[in-house]
């Protein structure tokens, strides 16, 4: 074979592998494209977010139980405030973190726990908070903390199986948001009745920053033209709030 022959064969040899390659680079970037656009409900199904926790679909995650952590018996764990969030959060390092309660401390000012639940101790009837029974289905975190919890008064029963009970034979529900003279209508209709100017002292306070808050009561933000609504006594009655509660 000439000199020619053998540069024909050789360039020939060069493209040839040349277009191999490329072909293969391009069925691995469609391969790669389609495994990245593909929508694989299995993919990442097991990966944690930046927080270490874990998406699912209903309540798999909430009936099965972690692993205990490594070392926890020799952790402490110090809670603000003895709110309903550090209850609870107390709970679930018992339950889920497999805490030893000894080592969960809830520092408190006041001389009672539940926070803004207000509650209070009486001799006769244990630990008392005022407020209504407002459930439903979907409370899925408060549901999954009151089934672990035991009840006091009934044997191997839970708080959730005591709401339960109580909401099928006394059920709860309100066929309008306002009445008077004992469970009738006040006809209020669901309007808000509120004037421009109390639209805009409300949407004044939503836009203020929270820090520029701390030292004003509701009262500081509001004054009768929101106070003399319907959307007021609708709010109010709702979360309990007085006009001279923290804005």
């Amino acid at each position: 074979m000439n000199r020619k022959s053998l540069t024909i064969a050789a360039t020939t040899v060069t493209a040839v592998s040349s277009a191999v390659l490329v072909a293969k680079k391009v069925k691995n970037n469609k391969k790669d494209e389609k495994i990245n656009t593909y929508r694989n409900t299995e993919l990442g199904k097991y990966d944690k977010n930046d927080k270490g926790i874990y998406y699912t679909n209903g309540n798999y995650e909430a009936f099965a139980r972690p692993k205990k952590p490594e070392g926890v018996e020799n952790k402490n764990a110090y809670l603000i405030g003895s709110g309903l969030a550090s209850l609870a959060a107390a709970c679930f390092l018992v339950r889920d973190g497999q805490m030893p309660g000894k080592n969960i401390h809830i520092l408190e000012a006041m001389d009672l726990a539940g926070g803004a639940c207000d509650g209070i101790f009486d001799p006769s009837r244990g630990y008392i908070m005022r407020g209504g029974r407002e459930m439903e289905n979907h409370f899925e975190c408060l549901w999954d903390l009151f089934r672990s919890i035991p009840s006091l008064e009934i044997k191997d029963a839970s708080v959730l199986d005591e709401f339960y009970w109580l909401n099928k034979e006394d059920p709860n529900y309100s066929l309008c948001r306002a009445t008077i003279n004992r469970g009738q209508d006040a006809k209020t209709n669901g309007q808000f009745n509120l004037s421009q100017k109390g639209c805009m002292e409300i949407m004044k306070l939503f836009m203020t920053k929270d820090e520029d808050l701390y030292d004003k009561t509701i009262e500081d933000v509001f004054d009768e033209e929101v106070f003399n609504s319907t959307f007021w006594m609708y709010w109010r009655t709702m979360f309990a709030f007085e006009n001279w509660h923290s804005a």
